[in-house]
């Protein structure tokens, strides 16, 4: 029973704490879907870290030095205790976002989270010296359960009730109580270890039965290919709908879940069952990518359980397979750190060689293509007491031979994306592309794509390259409070009174065709490659002149550093339109980044929010934003006009300018609100927020 409790104990501890921490710092690194993944990629090398010292510790000291020594070591990963992130590792830049992440984490929870990450294997090794009689693997079912428990609880009751502070403290003293639950389970080794039979140790130095070359180097593909399924289902989603915990947790608990089937018991995973539902979902993934690419018509629940229940029957199949060919224990530290290890190099795969090999997330189909190929590796090698010869060879084929299939569909799949692209970039904020459409023509155009969300475009007309397009048309939210703040109301009477506008994410650069010579137009963005493209093949930049200021970062962060530095810009409008495909950019509309907004806008500026999304109503969180800060507030819906290049968008208007709102000329714009607006209280903060109230019911 202690050991069972202490491995549910460090699992629950393991896994509450990374969407934790990577909501805590998601941002300071400008709300990245990347942020997730680097994160992941963190843990699974503290994991691998854990499983090695583990192993280390078994294999090269006696019972009793295993107690001393690790109960020692976690007295003293004590000293480490809170692990609040303190706010002066708080980037100044995101110019390097991957290694500041990952230097962030390790010098806040790198040692604790290393110490929980090796109880498991150590503690199951020290079962199997105990209870010689049984099999010390149910215990990893046990910890898979607690990492479940662990995962699930915090969206659903710690995130909605706890402060990020408030959640950092609790986790600390967790982790005090782990360790008291530790130290009573190695004592209960200590005492009894004297009593181990002459049996047992000559056992233990047997070293017939061998385990080969070949299993381990599959334990190792096979594990890193459900990280890489894992990361890059991940990561395809929330690059477009939203970078919160809860689209991390249900693929990781799915992935979780796929552990404690694997390897509770031989009975859950059965071949004849899994692998044709595997061949089925590989097929549901690429209808979904060649044939409805752009998922039009499909609601985000049924896009989540396709893709999920995809990743989720693949990733059972690699475990299921992995775990066939598992070693008796006394090879069990060994069998973890292959499997850890295989993690970590699926991280790195998806982290740092993907986005240098593809332009696209092509390791999202390729991780299934690469599923059917080794799971029909381990099948061949490993086809079953009972099972006739040729079954194993003929499923082998099969499921070759479909490899190849899909594997052309992914070449398809690329040239369909390629399709009227000039030039394609990737980077740790996702894909960008730059489409030409109707060349040739009069409507001739470019747009930008962040994932497949448009990000604006321009006419190639000498004339109508001009116009005000895409989100920003001069009847959108945004569009009016250019055209009629006080201060554009003066230079049309010929007072030479310019404007002093702020944009929080550039796209293609569009509002600057407001920007007139009197005007001083300053963008913030994020991401280089955004700059990058909208100034190569986007006018409207350029045309602007000098009156234009690219500023390159995080415009939070830069806003904030602003204001410690040089006070208040004074802006007469700053907008906010810094999302990346539909996903929301959480740090940009809490409390504290209002506050931010308001102070630096003149007296009578106006704040627009830029809300138009496909799965998420942020209509109610603006709309009490306006009463925290007592100000004036409008909402404003413009509709599409193709000709023009126009898309439907919703703005809302925040503004202590009493004279602005009640302009007749604005006024006739309004658009109503919601029902109901005013009964959803959800108001976000730095140390708070909930996604899961404004899901929209679709």
């Amino acid at each position: 029973m202690k050991f069972a409790i202490t491995t549910f104990i460090s699992a629950f501890l393991l896994f509450q704490v990374q969407p934790m921490l990577a909501k805590y710092i998601l941002p300071w690194f400008g709300g990245s879907p990347t942020v997730w993944s680097t994160c992941m990629l963190f843990f699974q090398f503290g994991l691998l870290i854990g499983y090695s010292y583990a192993h280390i510790l078994s294999k090269f000291f006696d019972s009793k030095k295993q107690v001393i020594i690790h109960f020692t070591i976690l007295i003293i990963s004590l000293l480490l205790m809170p692990i609040t992130p303190s706010e002066s590792l708080k980037p100044d830049s995101v110019s390097s976002p991957i290694w500041d992440i990952i230097i962030l984490l390790g010098s806040t929870v790198g040692f604790p989270y290393v110490m929980v990450s090796s109880t498991g294997p150590l503690l199951q090794h020290w079962f199997s010296k105990k209870f010689t009689d049984k099999s010390p693997y149910r215990l990893y079912a046990l910890s898979n359960l607690g990492s479940l428990l662990g995962l699930l609880s915090y969206p659903f009751l710690f995130e909605p009730n706890f402060g990020l502070y408030s959640q950092t403290i609790g986790w600390s003293i967790g982790y005090g109580v782990f360790i008291l639950f530790c130290g009573w389970s190695g004592i209960e080794l200590y005492k009894t270890v004297q009593n181990v039979s002459e049996k047992i140790k000559l056992e233990t130095k047997d070293n017939s039965n061998p385990i080969g070359f070949i299993k381990p180097i599959l334990w190792l593909c096979l594990s890193a290919i459900g990280s890489i399924l894992l990361l890059a289902t991940t990561n395809f989603v929330c690059q477009d709908v939203a970078v919160i915990p809860f689209l991390w947790i249900v693929p990781l608990a799915l992935y979780l879940i796929t552990f404690i089937i694997a390897f509770d018991s031989p009975r859950w995973y059965i071949r004849w069952i899994w692998m044709p539902l595997l061949f089925v979902a590989v097929c549901g993934v690429f209808y979904l990518l060649v044939e409805k690419p752009e998922f039009e018509g499909t609601k985000i629940v049924e896009l989540l359980v396709m893709y999920f229940g995809a990743m989720f029957v693949a990733t059972l199949v690699c475990h299921g397979e992995m775990v066939r060919l598992k070693p008796s224990s006394k090879h069990l530290t060994f069998f973890y750190i292959m499997v850890s290890l295989g993690g970590a190099l699926g991280g790195c795969f998806v982290t740092f060689v993907a986005p240098e090999l593809f332009v696209g997330f092509w390791e999202f189909p390729i991780a299934f293509v690469l599923t059917l190929i080794f799971s029909a590796i381990a099948f061949i090698l490993s086809p079953g007491a009972k099972t006739p010869k040729w079954i194993p060879y003929t499923v082998g084929a099969i499921m070759f031979t479909s490899a190849m299939y899909f594997n052309y569909h992914i070449l398809h799949f690329v040239s369909d994306f390629k399709d009227n692209v000039l030039e394609s970039r990737r980077n740790f904020y996702g894909v960008l592309r730059v489409l030409e459409t109707d060349k040739g023509s009069p409507s001739h155009y470019y747009k930008l794509y962040h994932g497949r969300i448009n990000h604006g475009m321009q006419f190639r007309d000498s004339v109508s390259q001009q116009w005000s397009t895409s989100y920003f048309s001069p009847h959108s939210g945004i569009g009016i409070a250019l055209r009629m703040h006080h201060k554009k109301e003066k230079q049309k009477a010929g007072i030479n009174e310019g404007m002093n506008v702020g944009m929080i994410g550039m796209g293609t650069g569009t509002v600057a065709t407001y920007c007139t010579p009197l005007d001083k137009h300053t963008y913030y963005e994020i991401n280089p490659e955004v700059d990058y493209l909208a100034k190569k093949y986007f006018t409207y930049l350029s045309n602007a002149g000098d009156n234009v200021n690219v500023v390159l970062g995080d415009g939070r962060i830069e806003l904030e550093r602003a204001f410690r530095t040089s006070g208040s810009k004074k802006f007469d409008v700053l907008a906010v339109d810094a999302f990346s495909g539909d996903a929301i950019p959480i740090h940009l509309l809490t409390k504290e980044a209002f506050q931010l907004y308001f102070n630096h806008l003149n007296e009578d500026g106006i704040l627009a929010i830029h809300i138009s999304n496909l799965y998420f109503e942020l209509e109610p969180l603006v709309y009490n934003m306006a009463g925290v800060f007592q100000t004036h507030i409008a909402k404003f819906k413009n509709k599409k006009d193709r000709s023009l290049g126009i898309k439907s968008a919703t703005w809302i208007l925040l503004t202590k300018n009493r004279a602005f709102m009640e302009h007749p000329r604005v006024k006739k714009h309004f658009a109503e609100w919601d029902e109901g607006v005013g009964t959803n209280p959800v108001i976000w903060t730095d140390d708070y927020s909930d996604v899961i109230t404004l899901l929209k019911k679709i």
